[in-house]
């Protein structure tokens, strides 16, 4: 059996002595409501980690996705106040192409200038950080824009019927413990008790209150797709060849310009999937949102155990890492922790992440 270093078990750890020490110091914090709320919040910043893995995945960076989400939002509920708003479902389709439409071209932009250009990512999406962020706030006249439509808004305040929602519970559980148990996977005993006993809170937390979150059944569809796309074709491949050292994959004949193009472009529509279920939960398209969500991303790959020098890393990790960084953010606003005392305590956590990356890269090395 194949040693597994024991760095890997890290953010499950950590996760599960967090949801420890919240559970006891507020109760509230496993009630139904705060649980579905807490899914619900952390579906945003898990599909824009999900892109972002891709992204570090191949030795790159988008520090802009934050910016692009609130233009992407902006964007949206400008034609919503400006006649599609009473257009029914057909106007929130128009608005919410528009929106794929605005991040999905930022996003292919970003891809162009790394690809074609050869400029560094980090430089390209802070410029576009800076422009995207500023155009929304023109656009919007710095204030938010709402009300918007009811059909508009269902990707971040819908809810699959409690009854849906158990059929989806299940066939998703059956569905993963047989995937893994086909693939003979080496762990798969392991992984099996753990898809079942997510799916038994998944049904305690999710059946007995209004049913599964529209923005977790985006999210847990995101994970599936890419979890597949990474680990079972040949775009997945070259993703990690290409992360790993780009100019062999090059030699090799694999199209690292077009991963790279692909990443960031895909990173853009989930960027749009994100300001779609952000401002449709808070009714609005707002210039100012989608602050920091970034280094939230960033965070959540990290802690997950994606290398950021690329070529090792995976969004199963990612996902505890998201998770993770949730689970932190809810207990602390529970606990009534000031904002300013809970961003250095996430900033202490990015750190540590980053640093037990570094050690364990050193260890392998040895």
């Amino acid at each position: 059996m194949k040693n597994i270093p024991w760095t890997k078990f890290v953010p499950l750890i950590t996760l599960i002595l967090c949801i420890g020490i919240f559970a006891v110091a507020d109760a509230a914090f496993l009630g139904e409501r705060n649980l579905t709320n807490l899914a619900r919040q952390v579906s945003v910043n898990c599909i824009l980690a999900f892109g972002m893995t891709i992204i570090i995945l191949l030795g790159h960076i988008d520090l802009s996705l934050g910016s692009v989400l609130a233009l992407g939002a902006v964007v949206g509920a400008l034609l919503q106040d400006g006649g599609l708003r009473d257009a029914g479902p057909q106007g929130a389709i128009i608005s919410m192409l528009a929106v794929f439409g605005v991040c999905g071209a930022l996003g292919f932009f970003n891809g162009a200038m790394v690809s074609k250009l050869k400029m560094p990512s980090f430089v390209v999406s802070l410029g576009l950080l800076v422009i995207a962020r500023g155009a929304a706030l023109i656009l919007s006249d710095g204030s938010r824009i709402g009300p918007l439509s009811d059909s508009f808004r269902s990707l971040g305040t819908g809810f699959i019927p409690p009854s849906i929602s158990l059929a989806l519970i299940v066939v998703g559980c059956v569905a993963a413990i047989s995937s893994v148990i086909l693939t003979r996977h080496s762990q798969a005993l392991g992984k099996s008790l753990g898809i079942l006993f997510i799916s038994l809170i998944a049904f305690r937390v999710f059946y007995f209150y209004q049913g599964i979150p529209i923005p977790v059944v985006i999210m847990a569809t995101v994970f599936v797709l890419l979890y597949v796309a990474l680990h079972y074709s040949p775009y997945g491949r070259y993703v990690y060849a290409v992360g790993g050292n780009p100019e062999a994959a090059r030699l090799c004949g694999l199209p690292v310009q077009k991963v790279l193009l692909s990443a960031f472009a895909l990173m853009g529509v989930l960027v749009a999937l994100s300001a779609l279920i952000e401002s449709g939960r808070i009714d609005a398209g707002d210039p100012n949102a989608g602050n920091l969500y970034e280094l939230d991303a960033i965070a959540a790959v990290v802690i997950g155990g994606t290398s950021l020098r690329g070529g090792v890393g995976g969004i199963t990790g990612t996902l505890l890492g998201a998770l993770l960084m949730g689970v932190v953010n809810n207990g602390m606003s529970l606990m009534n922790i000031p904002s300013n005392y809970q961003m250095v305590i996430k900033g202490l956590i990015i750190i540590g992440a980053v640093l037990l990356d570094v050690t364990s890269r050193r260890r392998t090395q040895r």
